[in-house]
């Protein structure tokens, strides 16, 4: 399966939680409509029943039940709100489905075209506004077209069907008003939760990822299945520049080599500051000879740049990361061959050689 189309599924069948904002910005938006719909839905109901439809009363009877079950069930708990709306989800399915195949059987039956029409555009409705939003414009495009094409067919329908048909759609316009509604209010909480996650997963001071954000990242790079290598790099002497120069000078030294970072990576690779004067570089898809090149570029730029007032150098350790190896295991080797850098001079790149020891670096 496409890495873009895995991560499109993963989003629609495990959606993330949503924010305590946006769960009573939905909670309101439904109760509305549930209160718009329910005129439409019991003259739905009592026509069912006195036509002895009992098949379509079952599953028209079932979805209210369901509604009218799951909504007291998830008021007095928001965190239950993706669950309720996967439940209602399905049994608006199963009662699209259910009222096709009943049709399909029985085409003399109580409802003709034109209300069978009204249900399905109402279940539509309804899914359009608890489905993620991957699914909401082809669904909305659908939705119009197929209220178009019923409107032409409403021509010559006695008048309680009618009444029917138009309660009908007054419950299904009701929620596609809350659905506009709620997206665009969503859309600008939605918009901060991003904004909140983006600089929960960055260092403030250069920019880079955190170790948070680089582990979710490369998390997600790799679930093609493709090796990389990782780089763990440590600026040589920062303690003595930070003590004579000042913290001033050394954040200078940092914000600078985050930024020779930023210009050098490349586009499937990630830049993260670990902690203090560590950093780690992760290159997706290249082996451990690419890698302990483009460490060592990077290495040189670094000994040639002017990242504040003082010339400095950094050590690296380069390690393969392979797709059964975890992320601990490669950084326990990429840091103990920037150890072995360390030990043998500094400003020098060195590839790991297992097994790892996890020794502290030297300064």
């Amino acid at each position: 399966m496409p890495l873009w189309l895995r991560a499109w599924w993963q989003d629609v069948a495990r959606p993330l939680p949503d924010a305590p904002e946006v769960s009573r910005v939905k909670m309101s938006g439904y109760v509305f409509a549930m209160l718009v719909a329910i005129p439409g839905l019991l003259l739905l109901l009592r026509e069912l029943l006195i036509h002895h439809a009992w098949p379509y009363a079952v599953t028209h009877g079932a979805v209210m039940v369901g509604a009218a079950l799951l909504l007291p069930w998830t008021w007095r708990h928001p965190e239950r709100l993706g669950m309720a709306e996967r439940i209602f989800a399905a049994l608006l399915t199963l009662s699209a489905v259910g009222f096709l195949v009943l049709y399909g059987q029985h085409p003399e039956a109580v409802l003709g075209y034109d209300l069978i029409g009204s249900v399905l555009l109402f279940i539509v409705a309804g899914l359009l506004l608890i489905l993620p939003p991957q699914l909401s414009l082809p669904l909305s495009v659908a939705l119009l077209i197929a209220y178009r094409f019923e409107v032409n067919m409403l021509s010559g329908v006695d008048r309680e069907k009618l009444l029917l048909s138009q309660w009908v759609n007054t419950g299904m316009f009701a929620l596609l008003m809350v659905g506009v509604t709620m997206r665009q209010t969503l859309a600008g909480l939605t918009e901060r939760l991003h904004l909140l996650e983006e600089l929960s997963a960055r260092d403030t001071l250069t920019g880079l990822l955190n170790r948070r954000g680089f582990e979710q990242q490369a998390a997600a790079l790799r679930l093609d299945g493709t090796d990389g290598s990782l780089i763990v790099l440590d600026i040589d002497h920062f303690k003595p520049v930070n003590d004579t120069h000042g913290h001033t000078e050394g954040d200078r030294i940092l914000v600078g080599l985050g930024q020779l970072m930023k210009n050098l990576v490349p586009p499937d690779g990630l830049a993260a500051r670990w902690g203090g004067e560590e950093f780690v570089l992760y290159l997706h898809g290249q082996d451990v000879d690419a890698a302990h090149a483009f460490a060592d570029d990077l290495r040189a730029a670094v000994q040639d740049a002017t990242l504040g007032r003082v010339r400095m150098t950094i050590s690296s350790g380069v390690a393969a990361w392979r797709t059964r190896d975890t992320l601990h295991h490669a950084f326990l080797h990429a840091d103990d061959a920037m150890y072995e850098a360390k030990q043998a001079g500094r400003n020098r790149v060195i590839r790991s050689s297992p097994p790892a020891s996890g020794h502290p670096a030297p300064p």
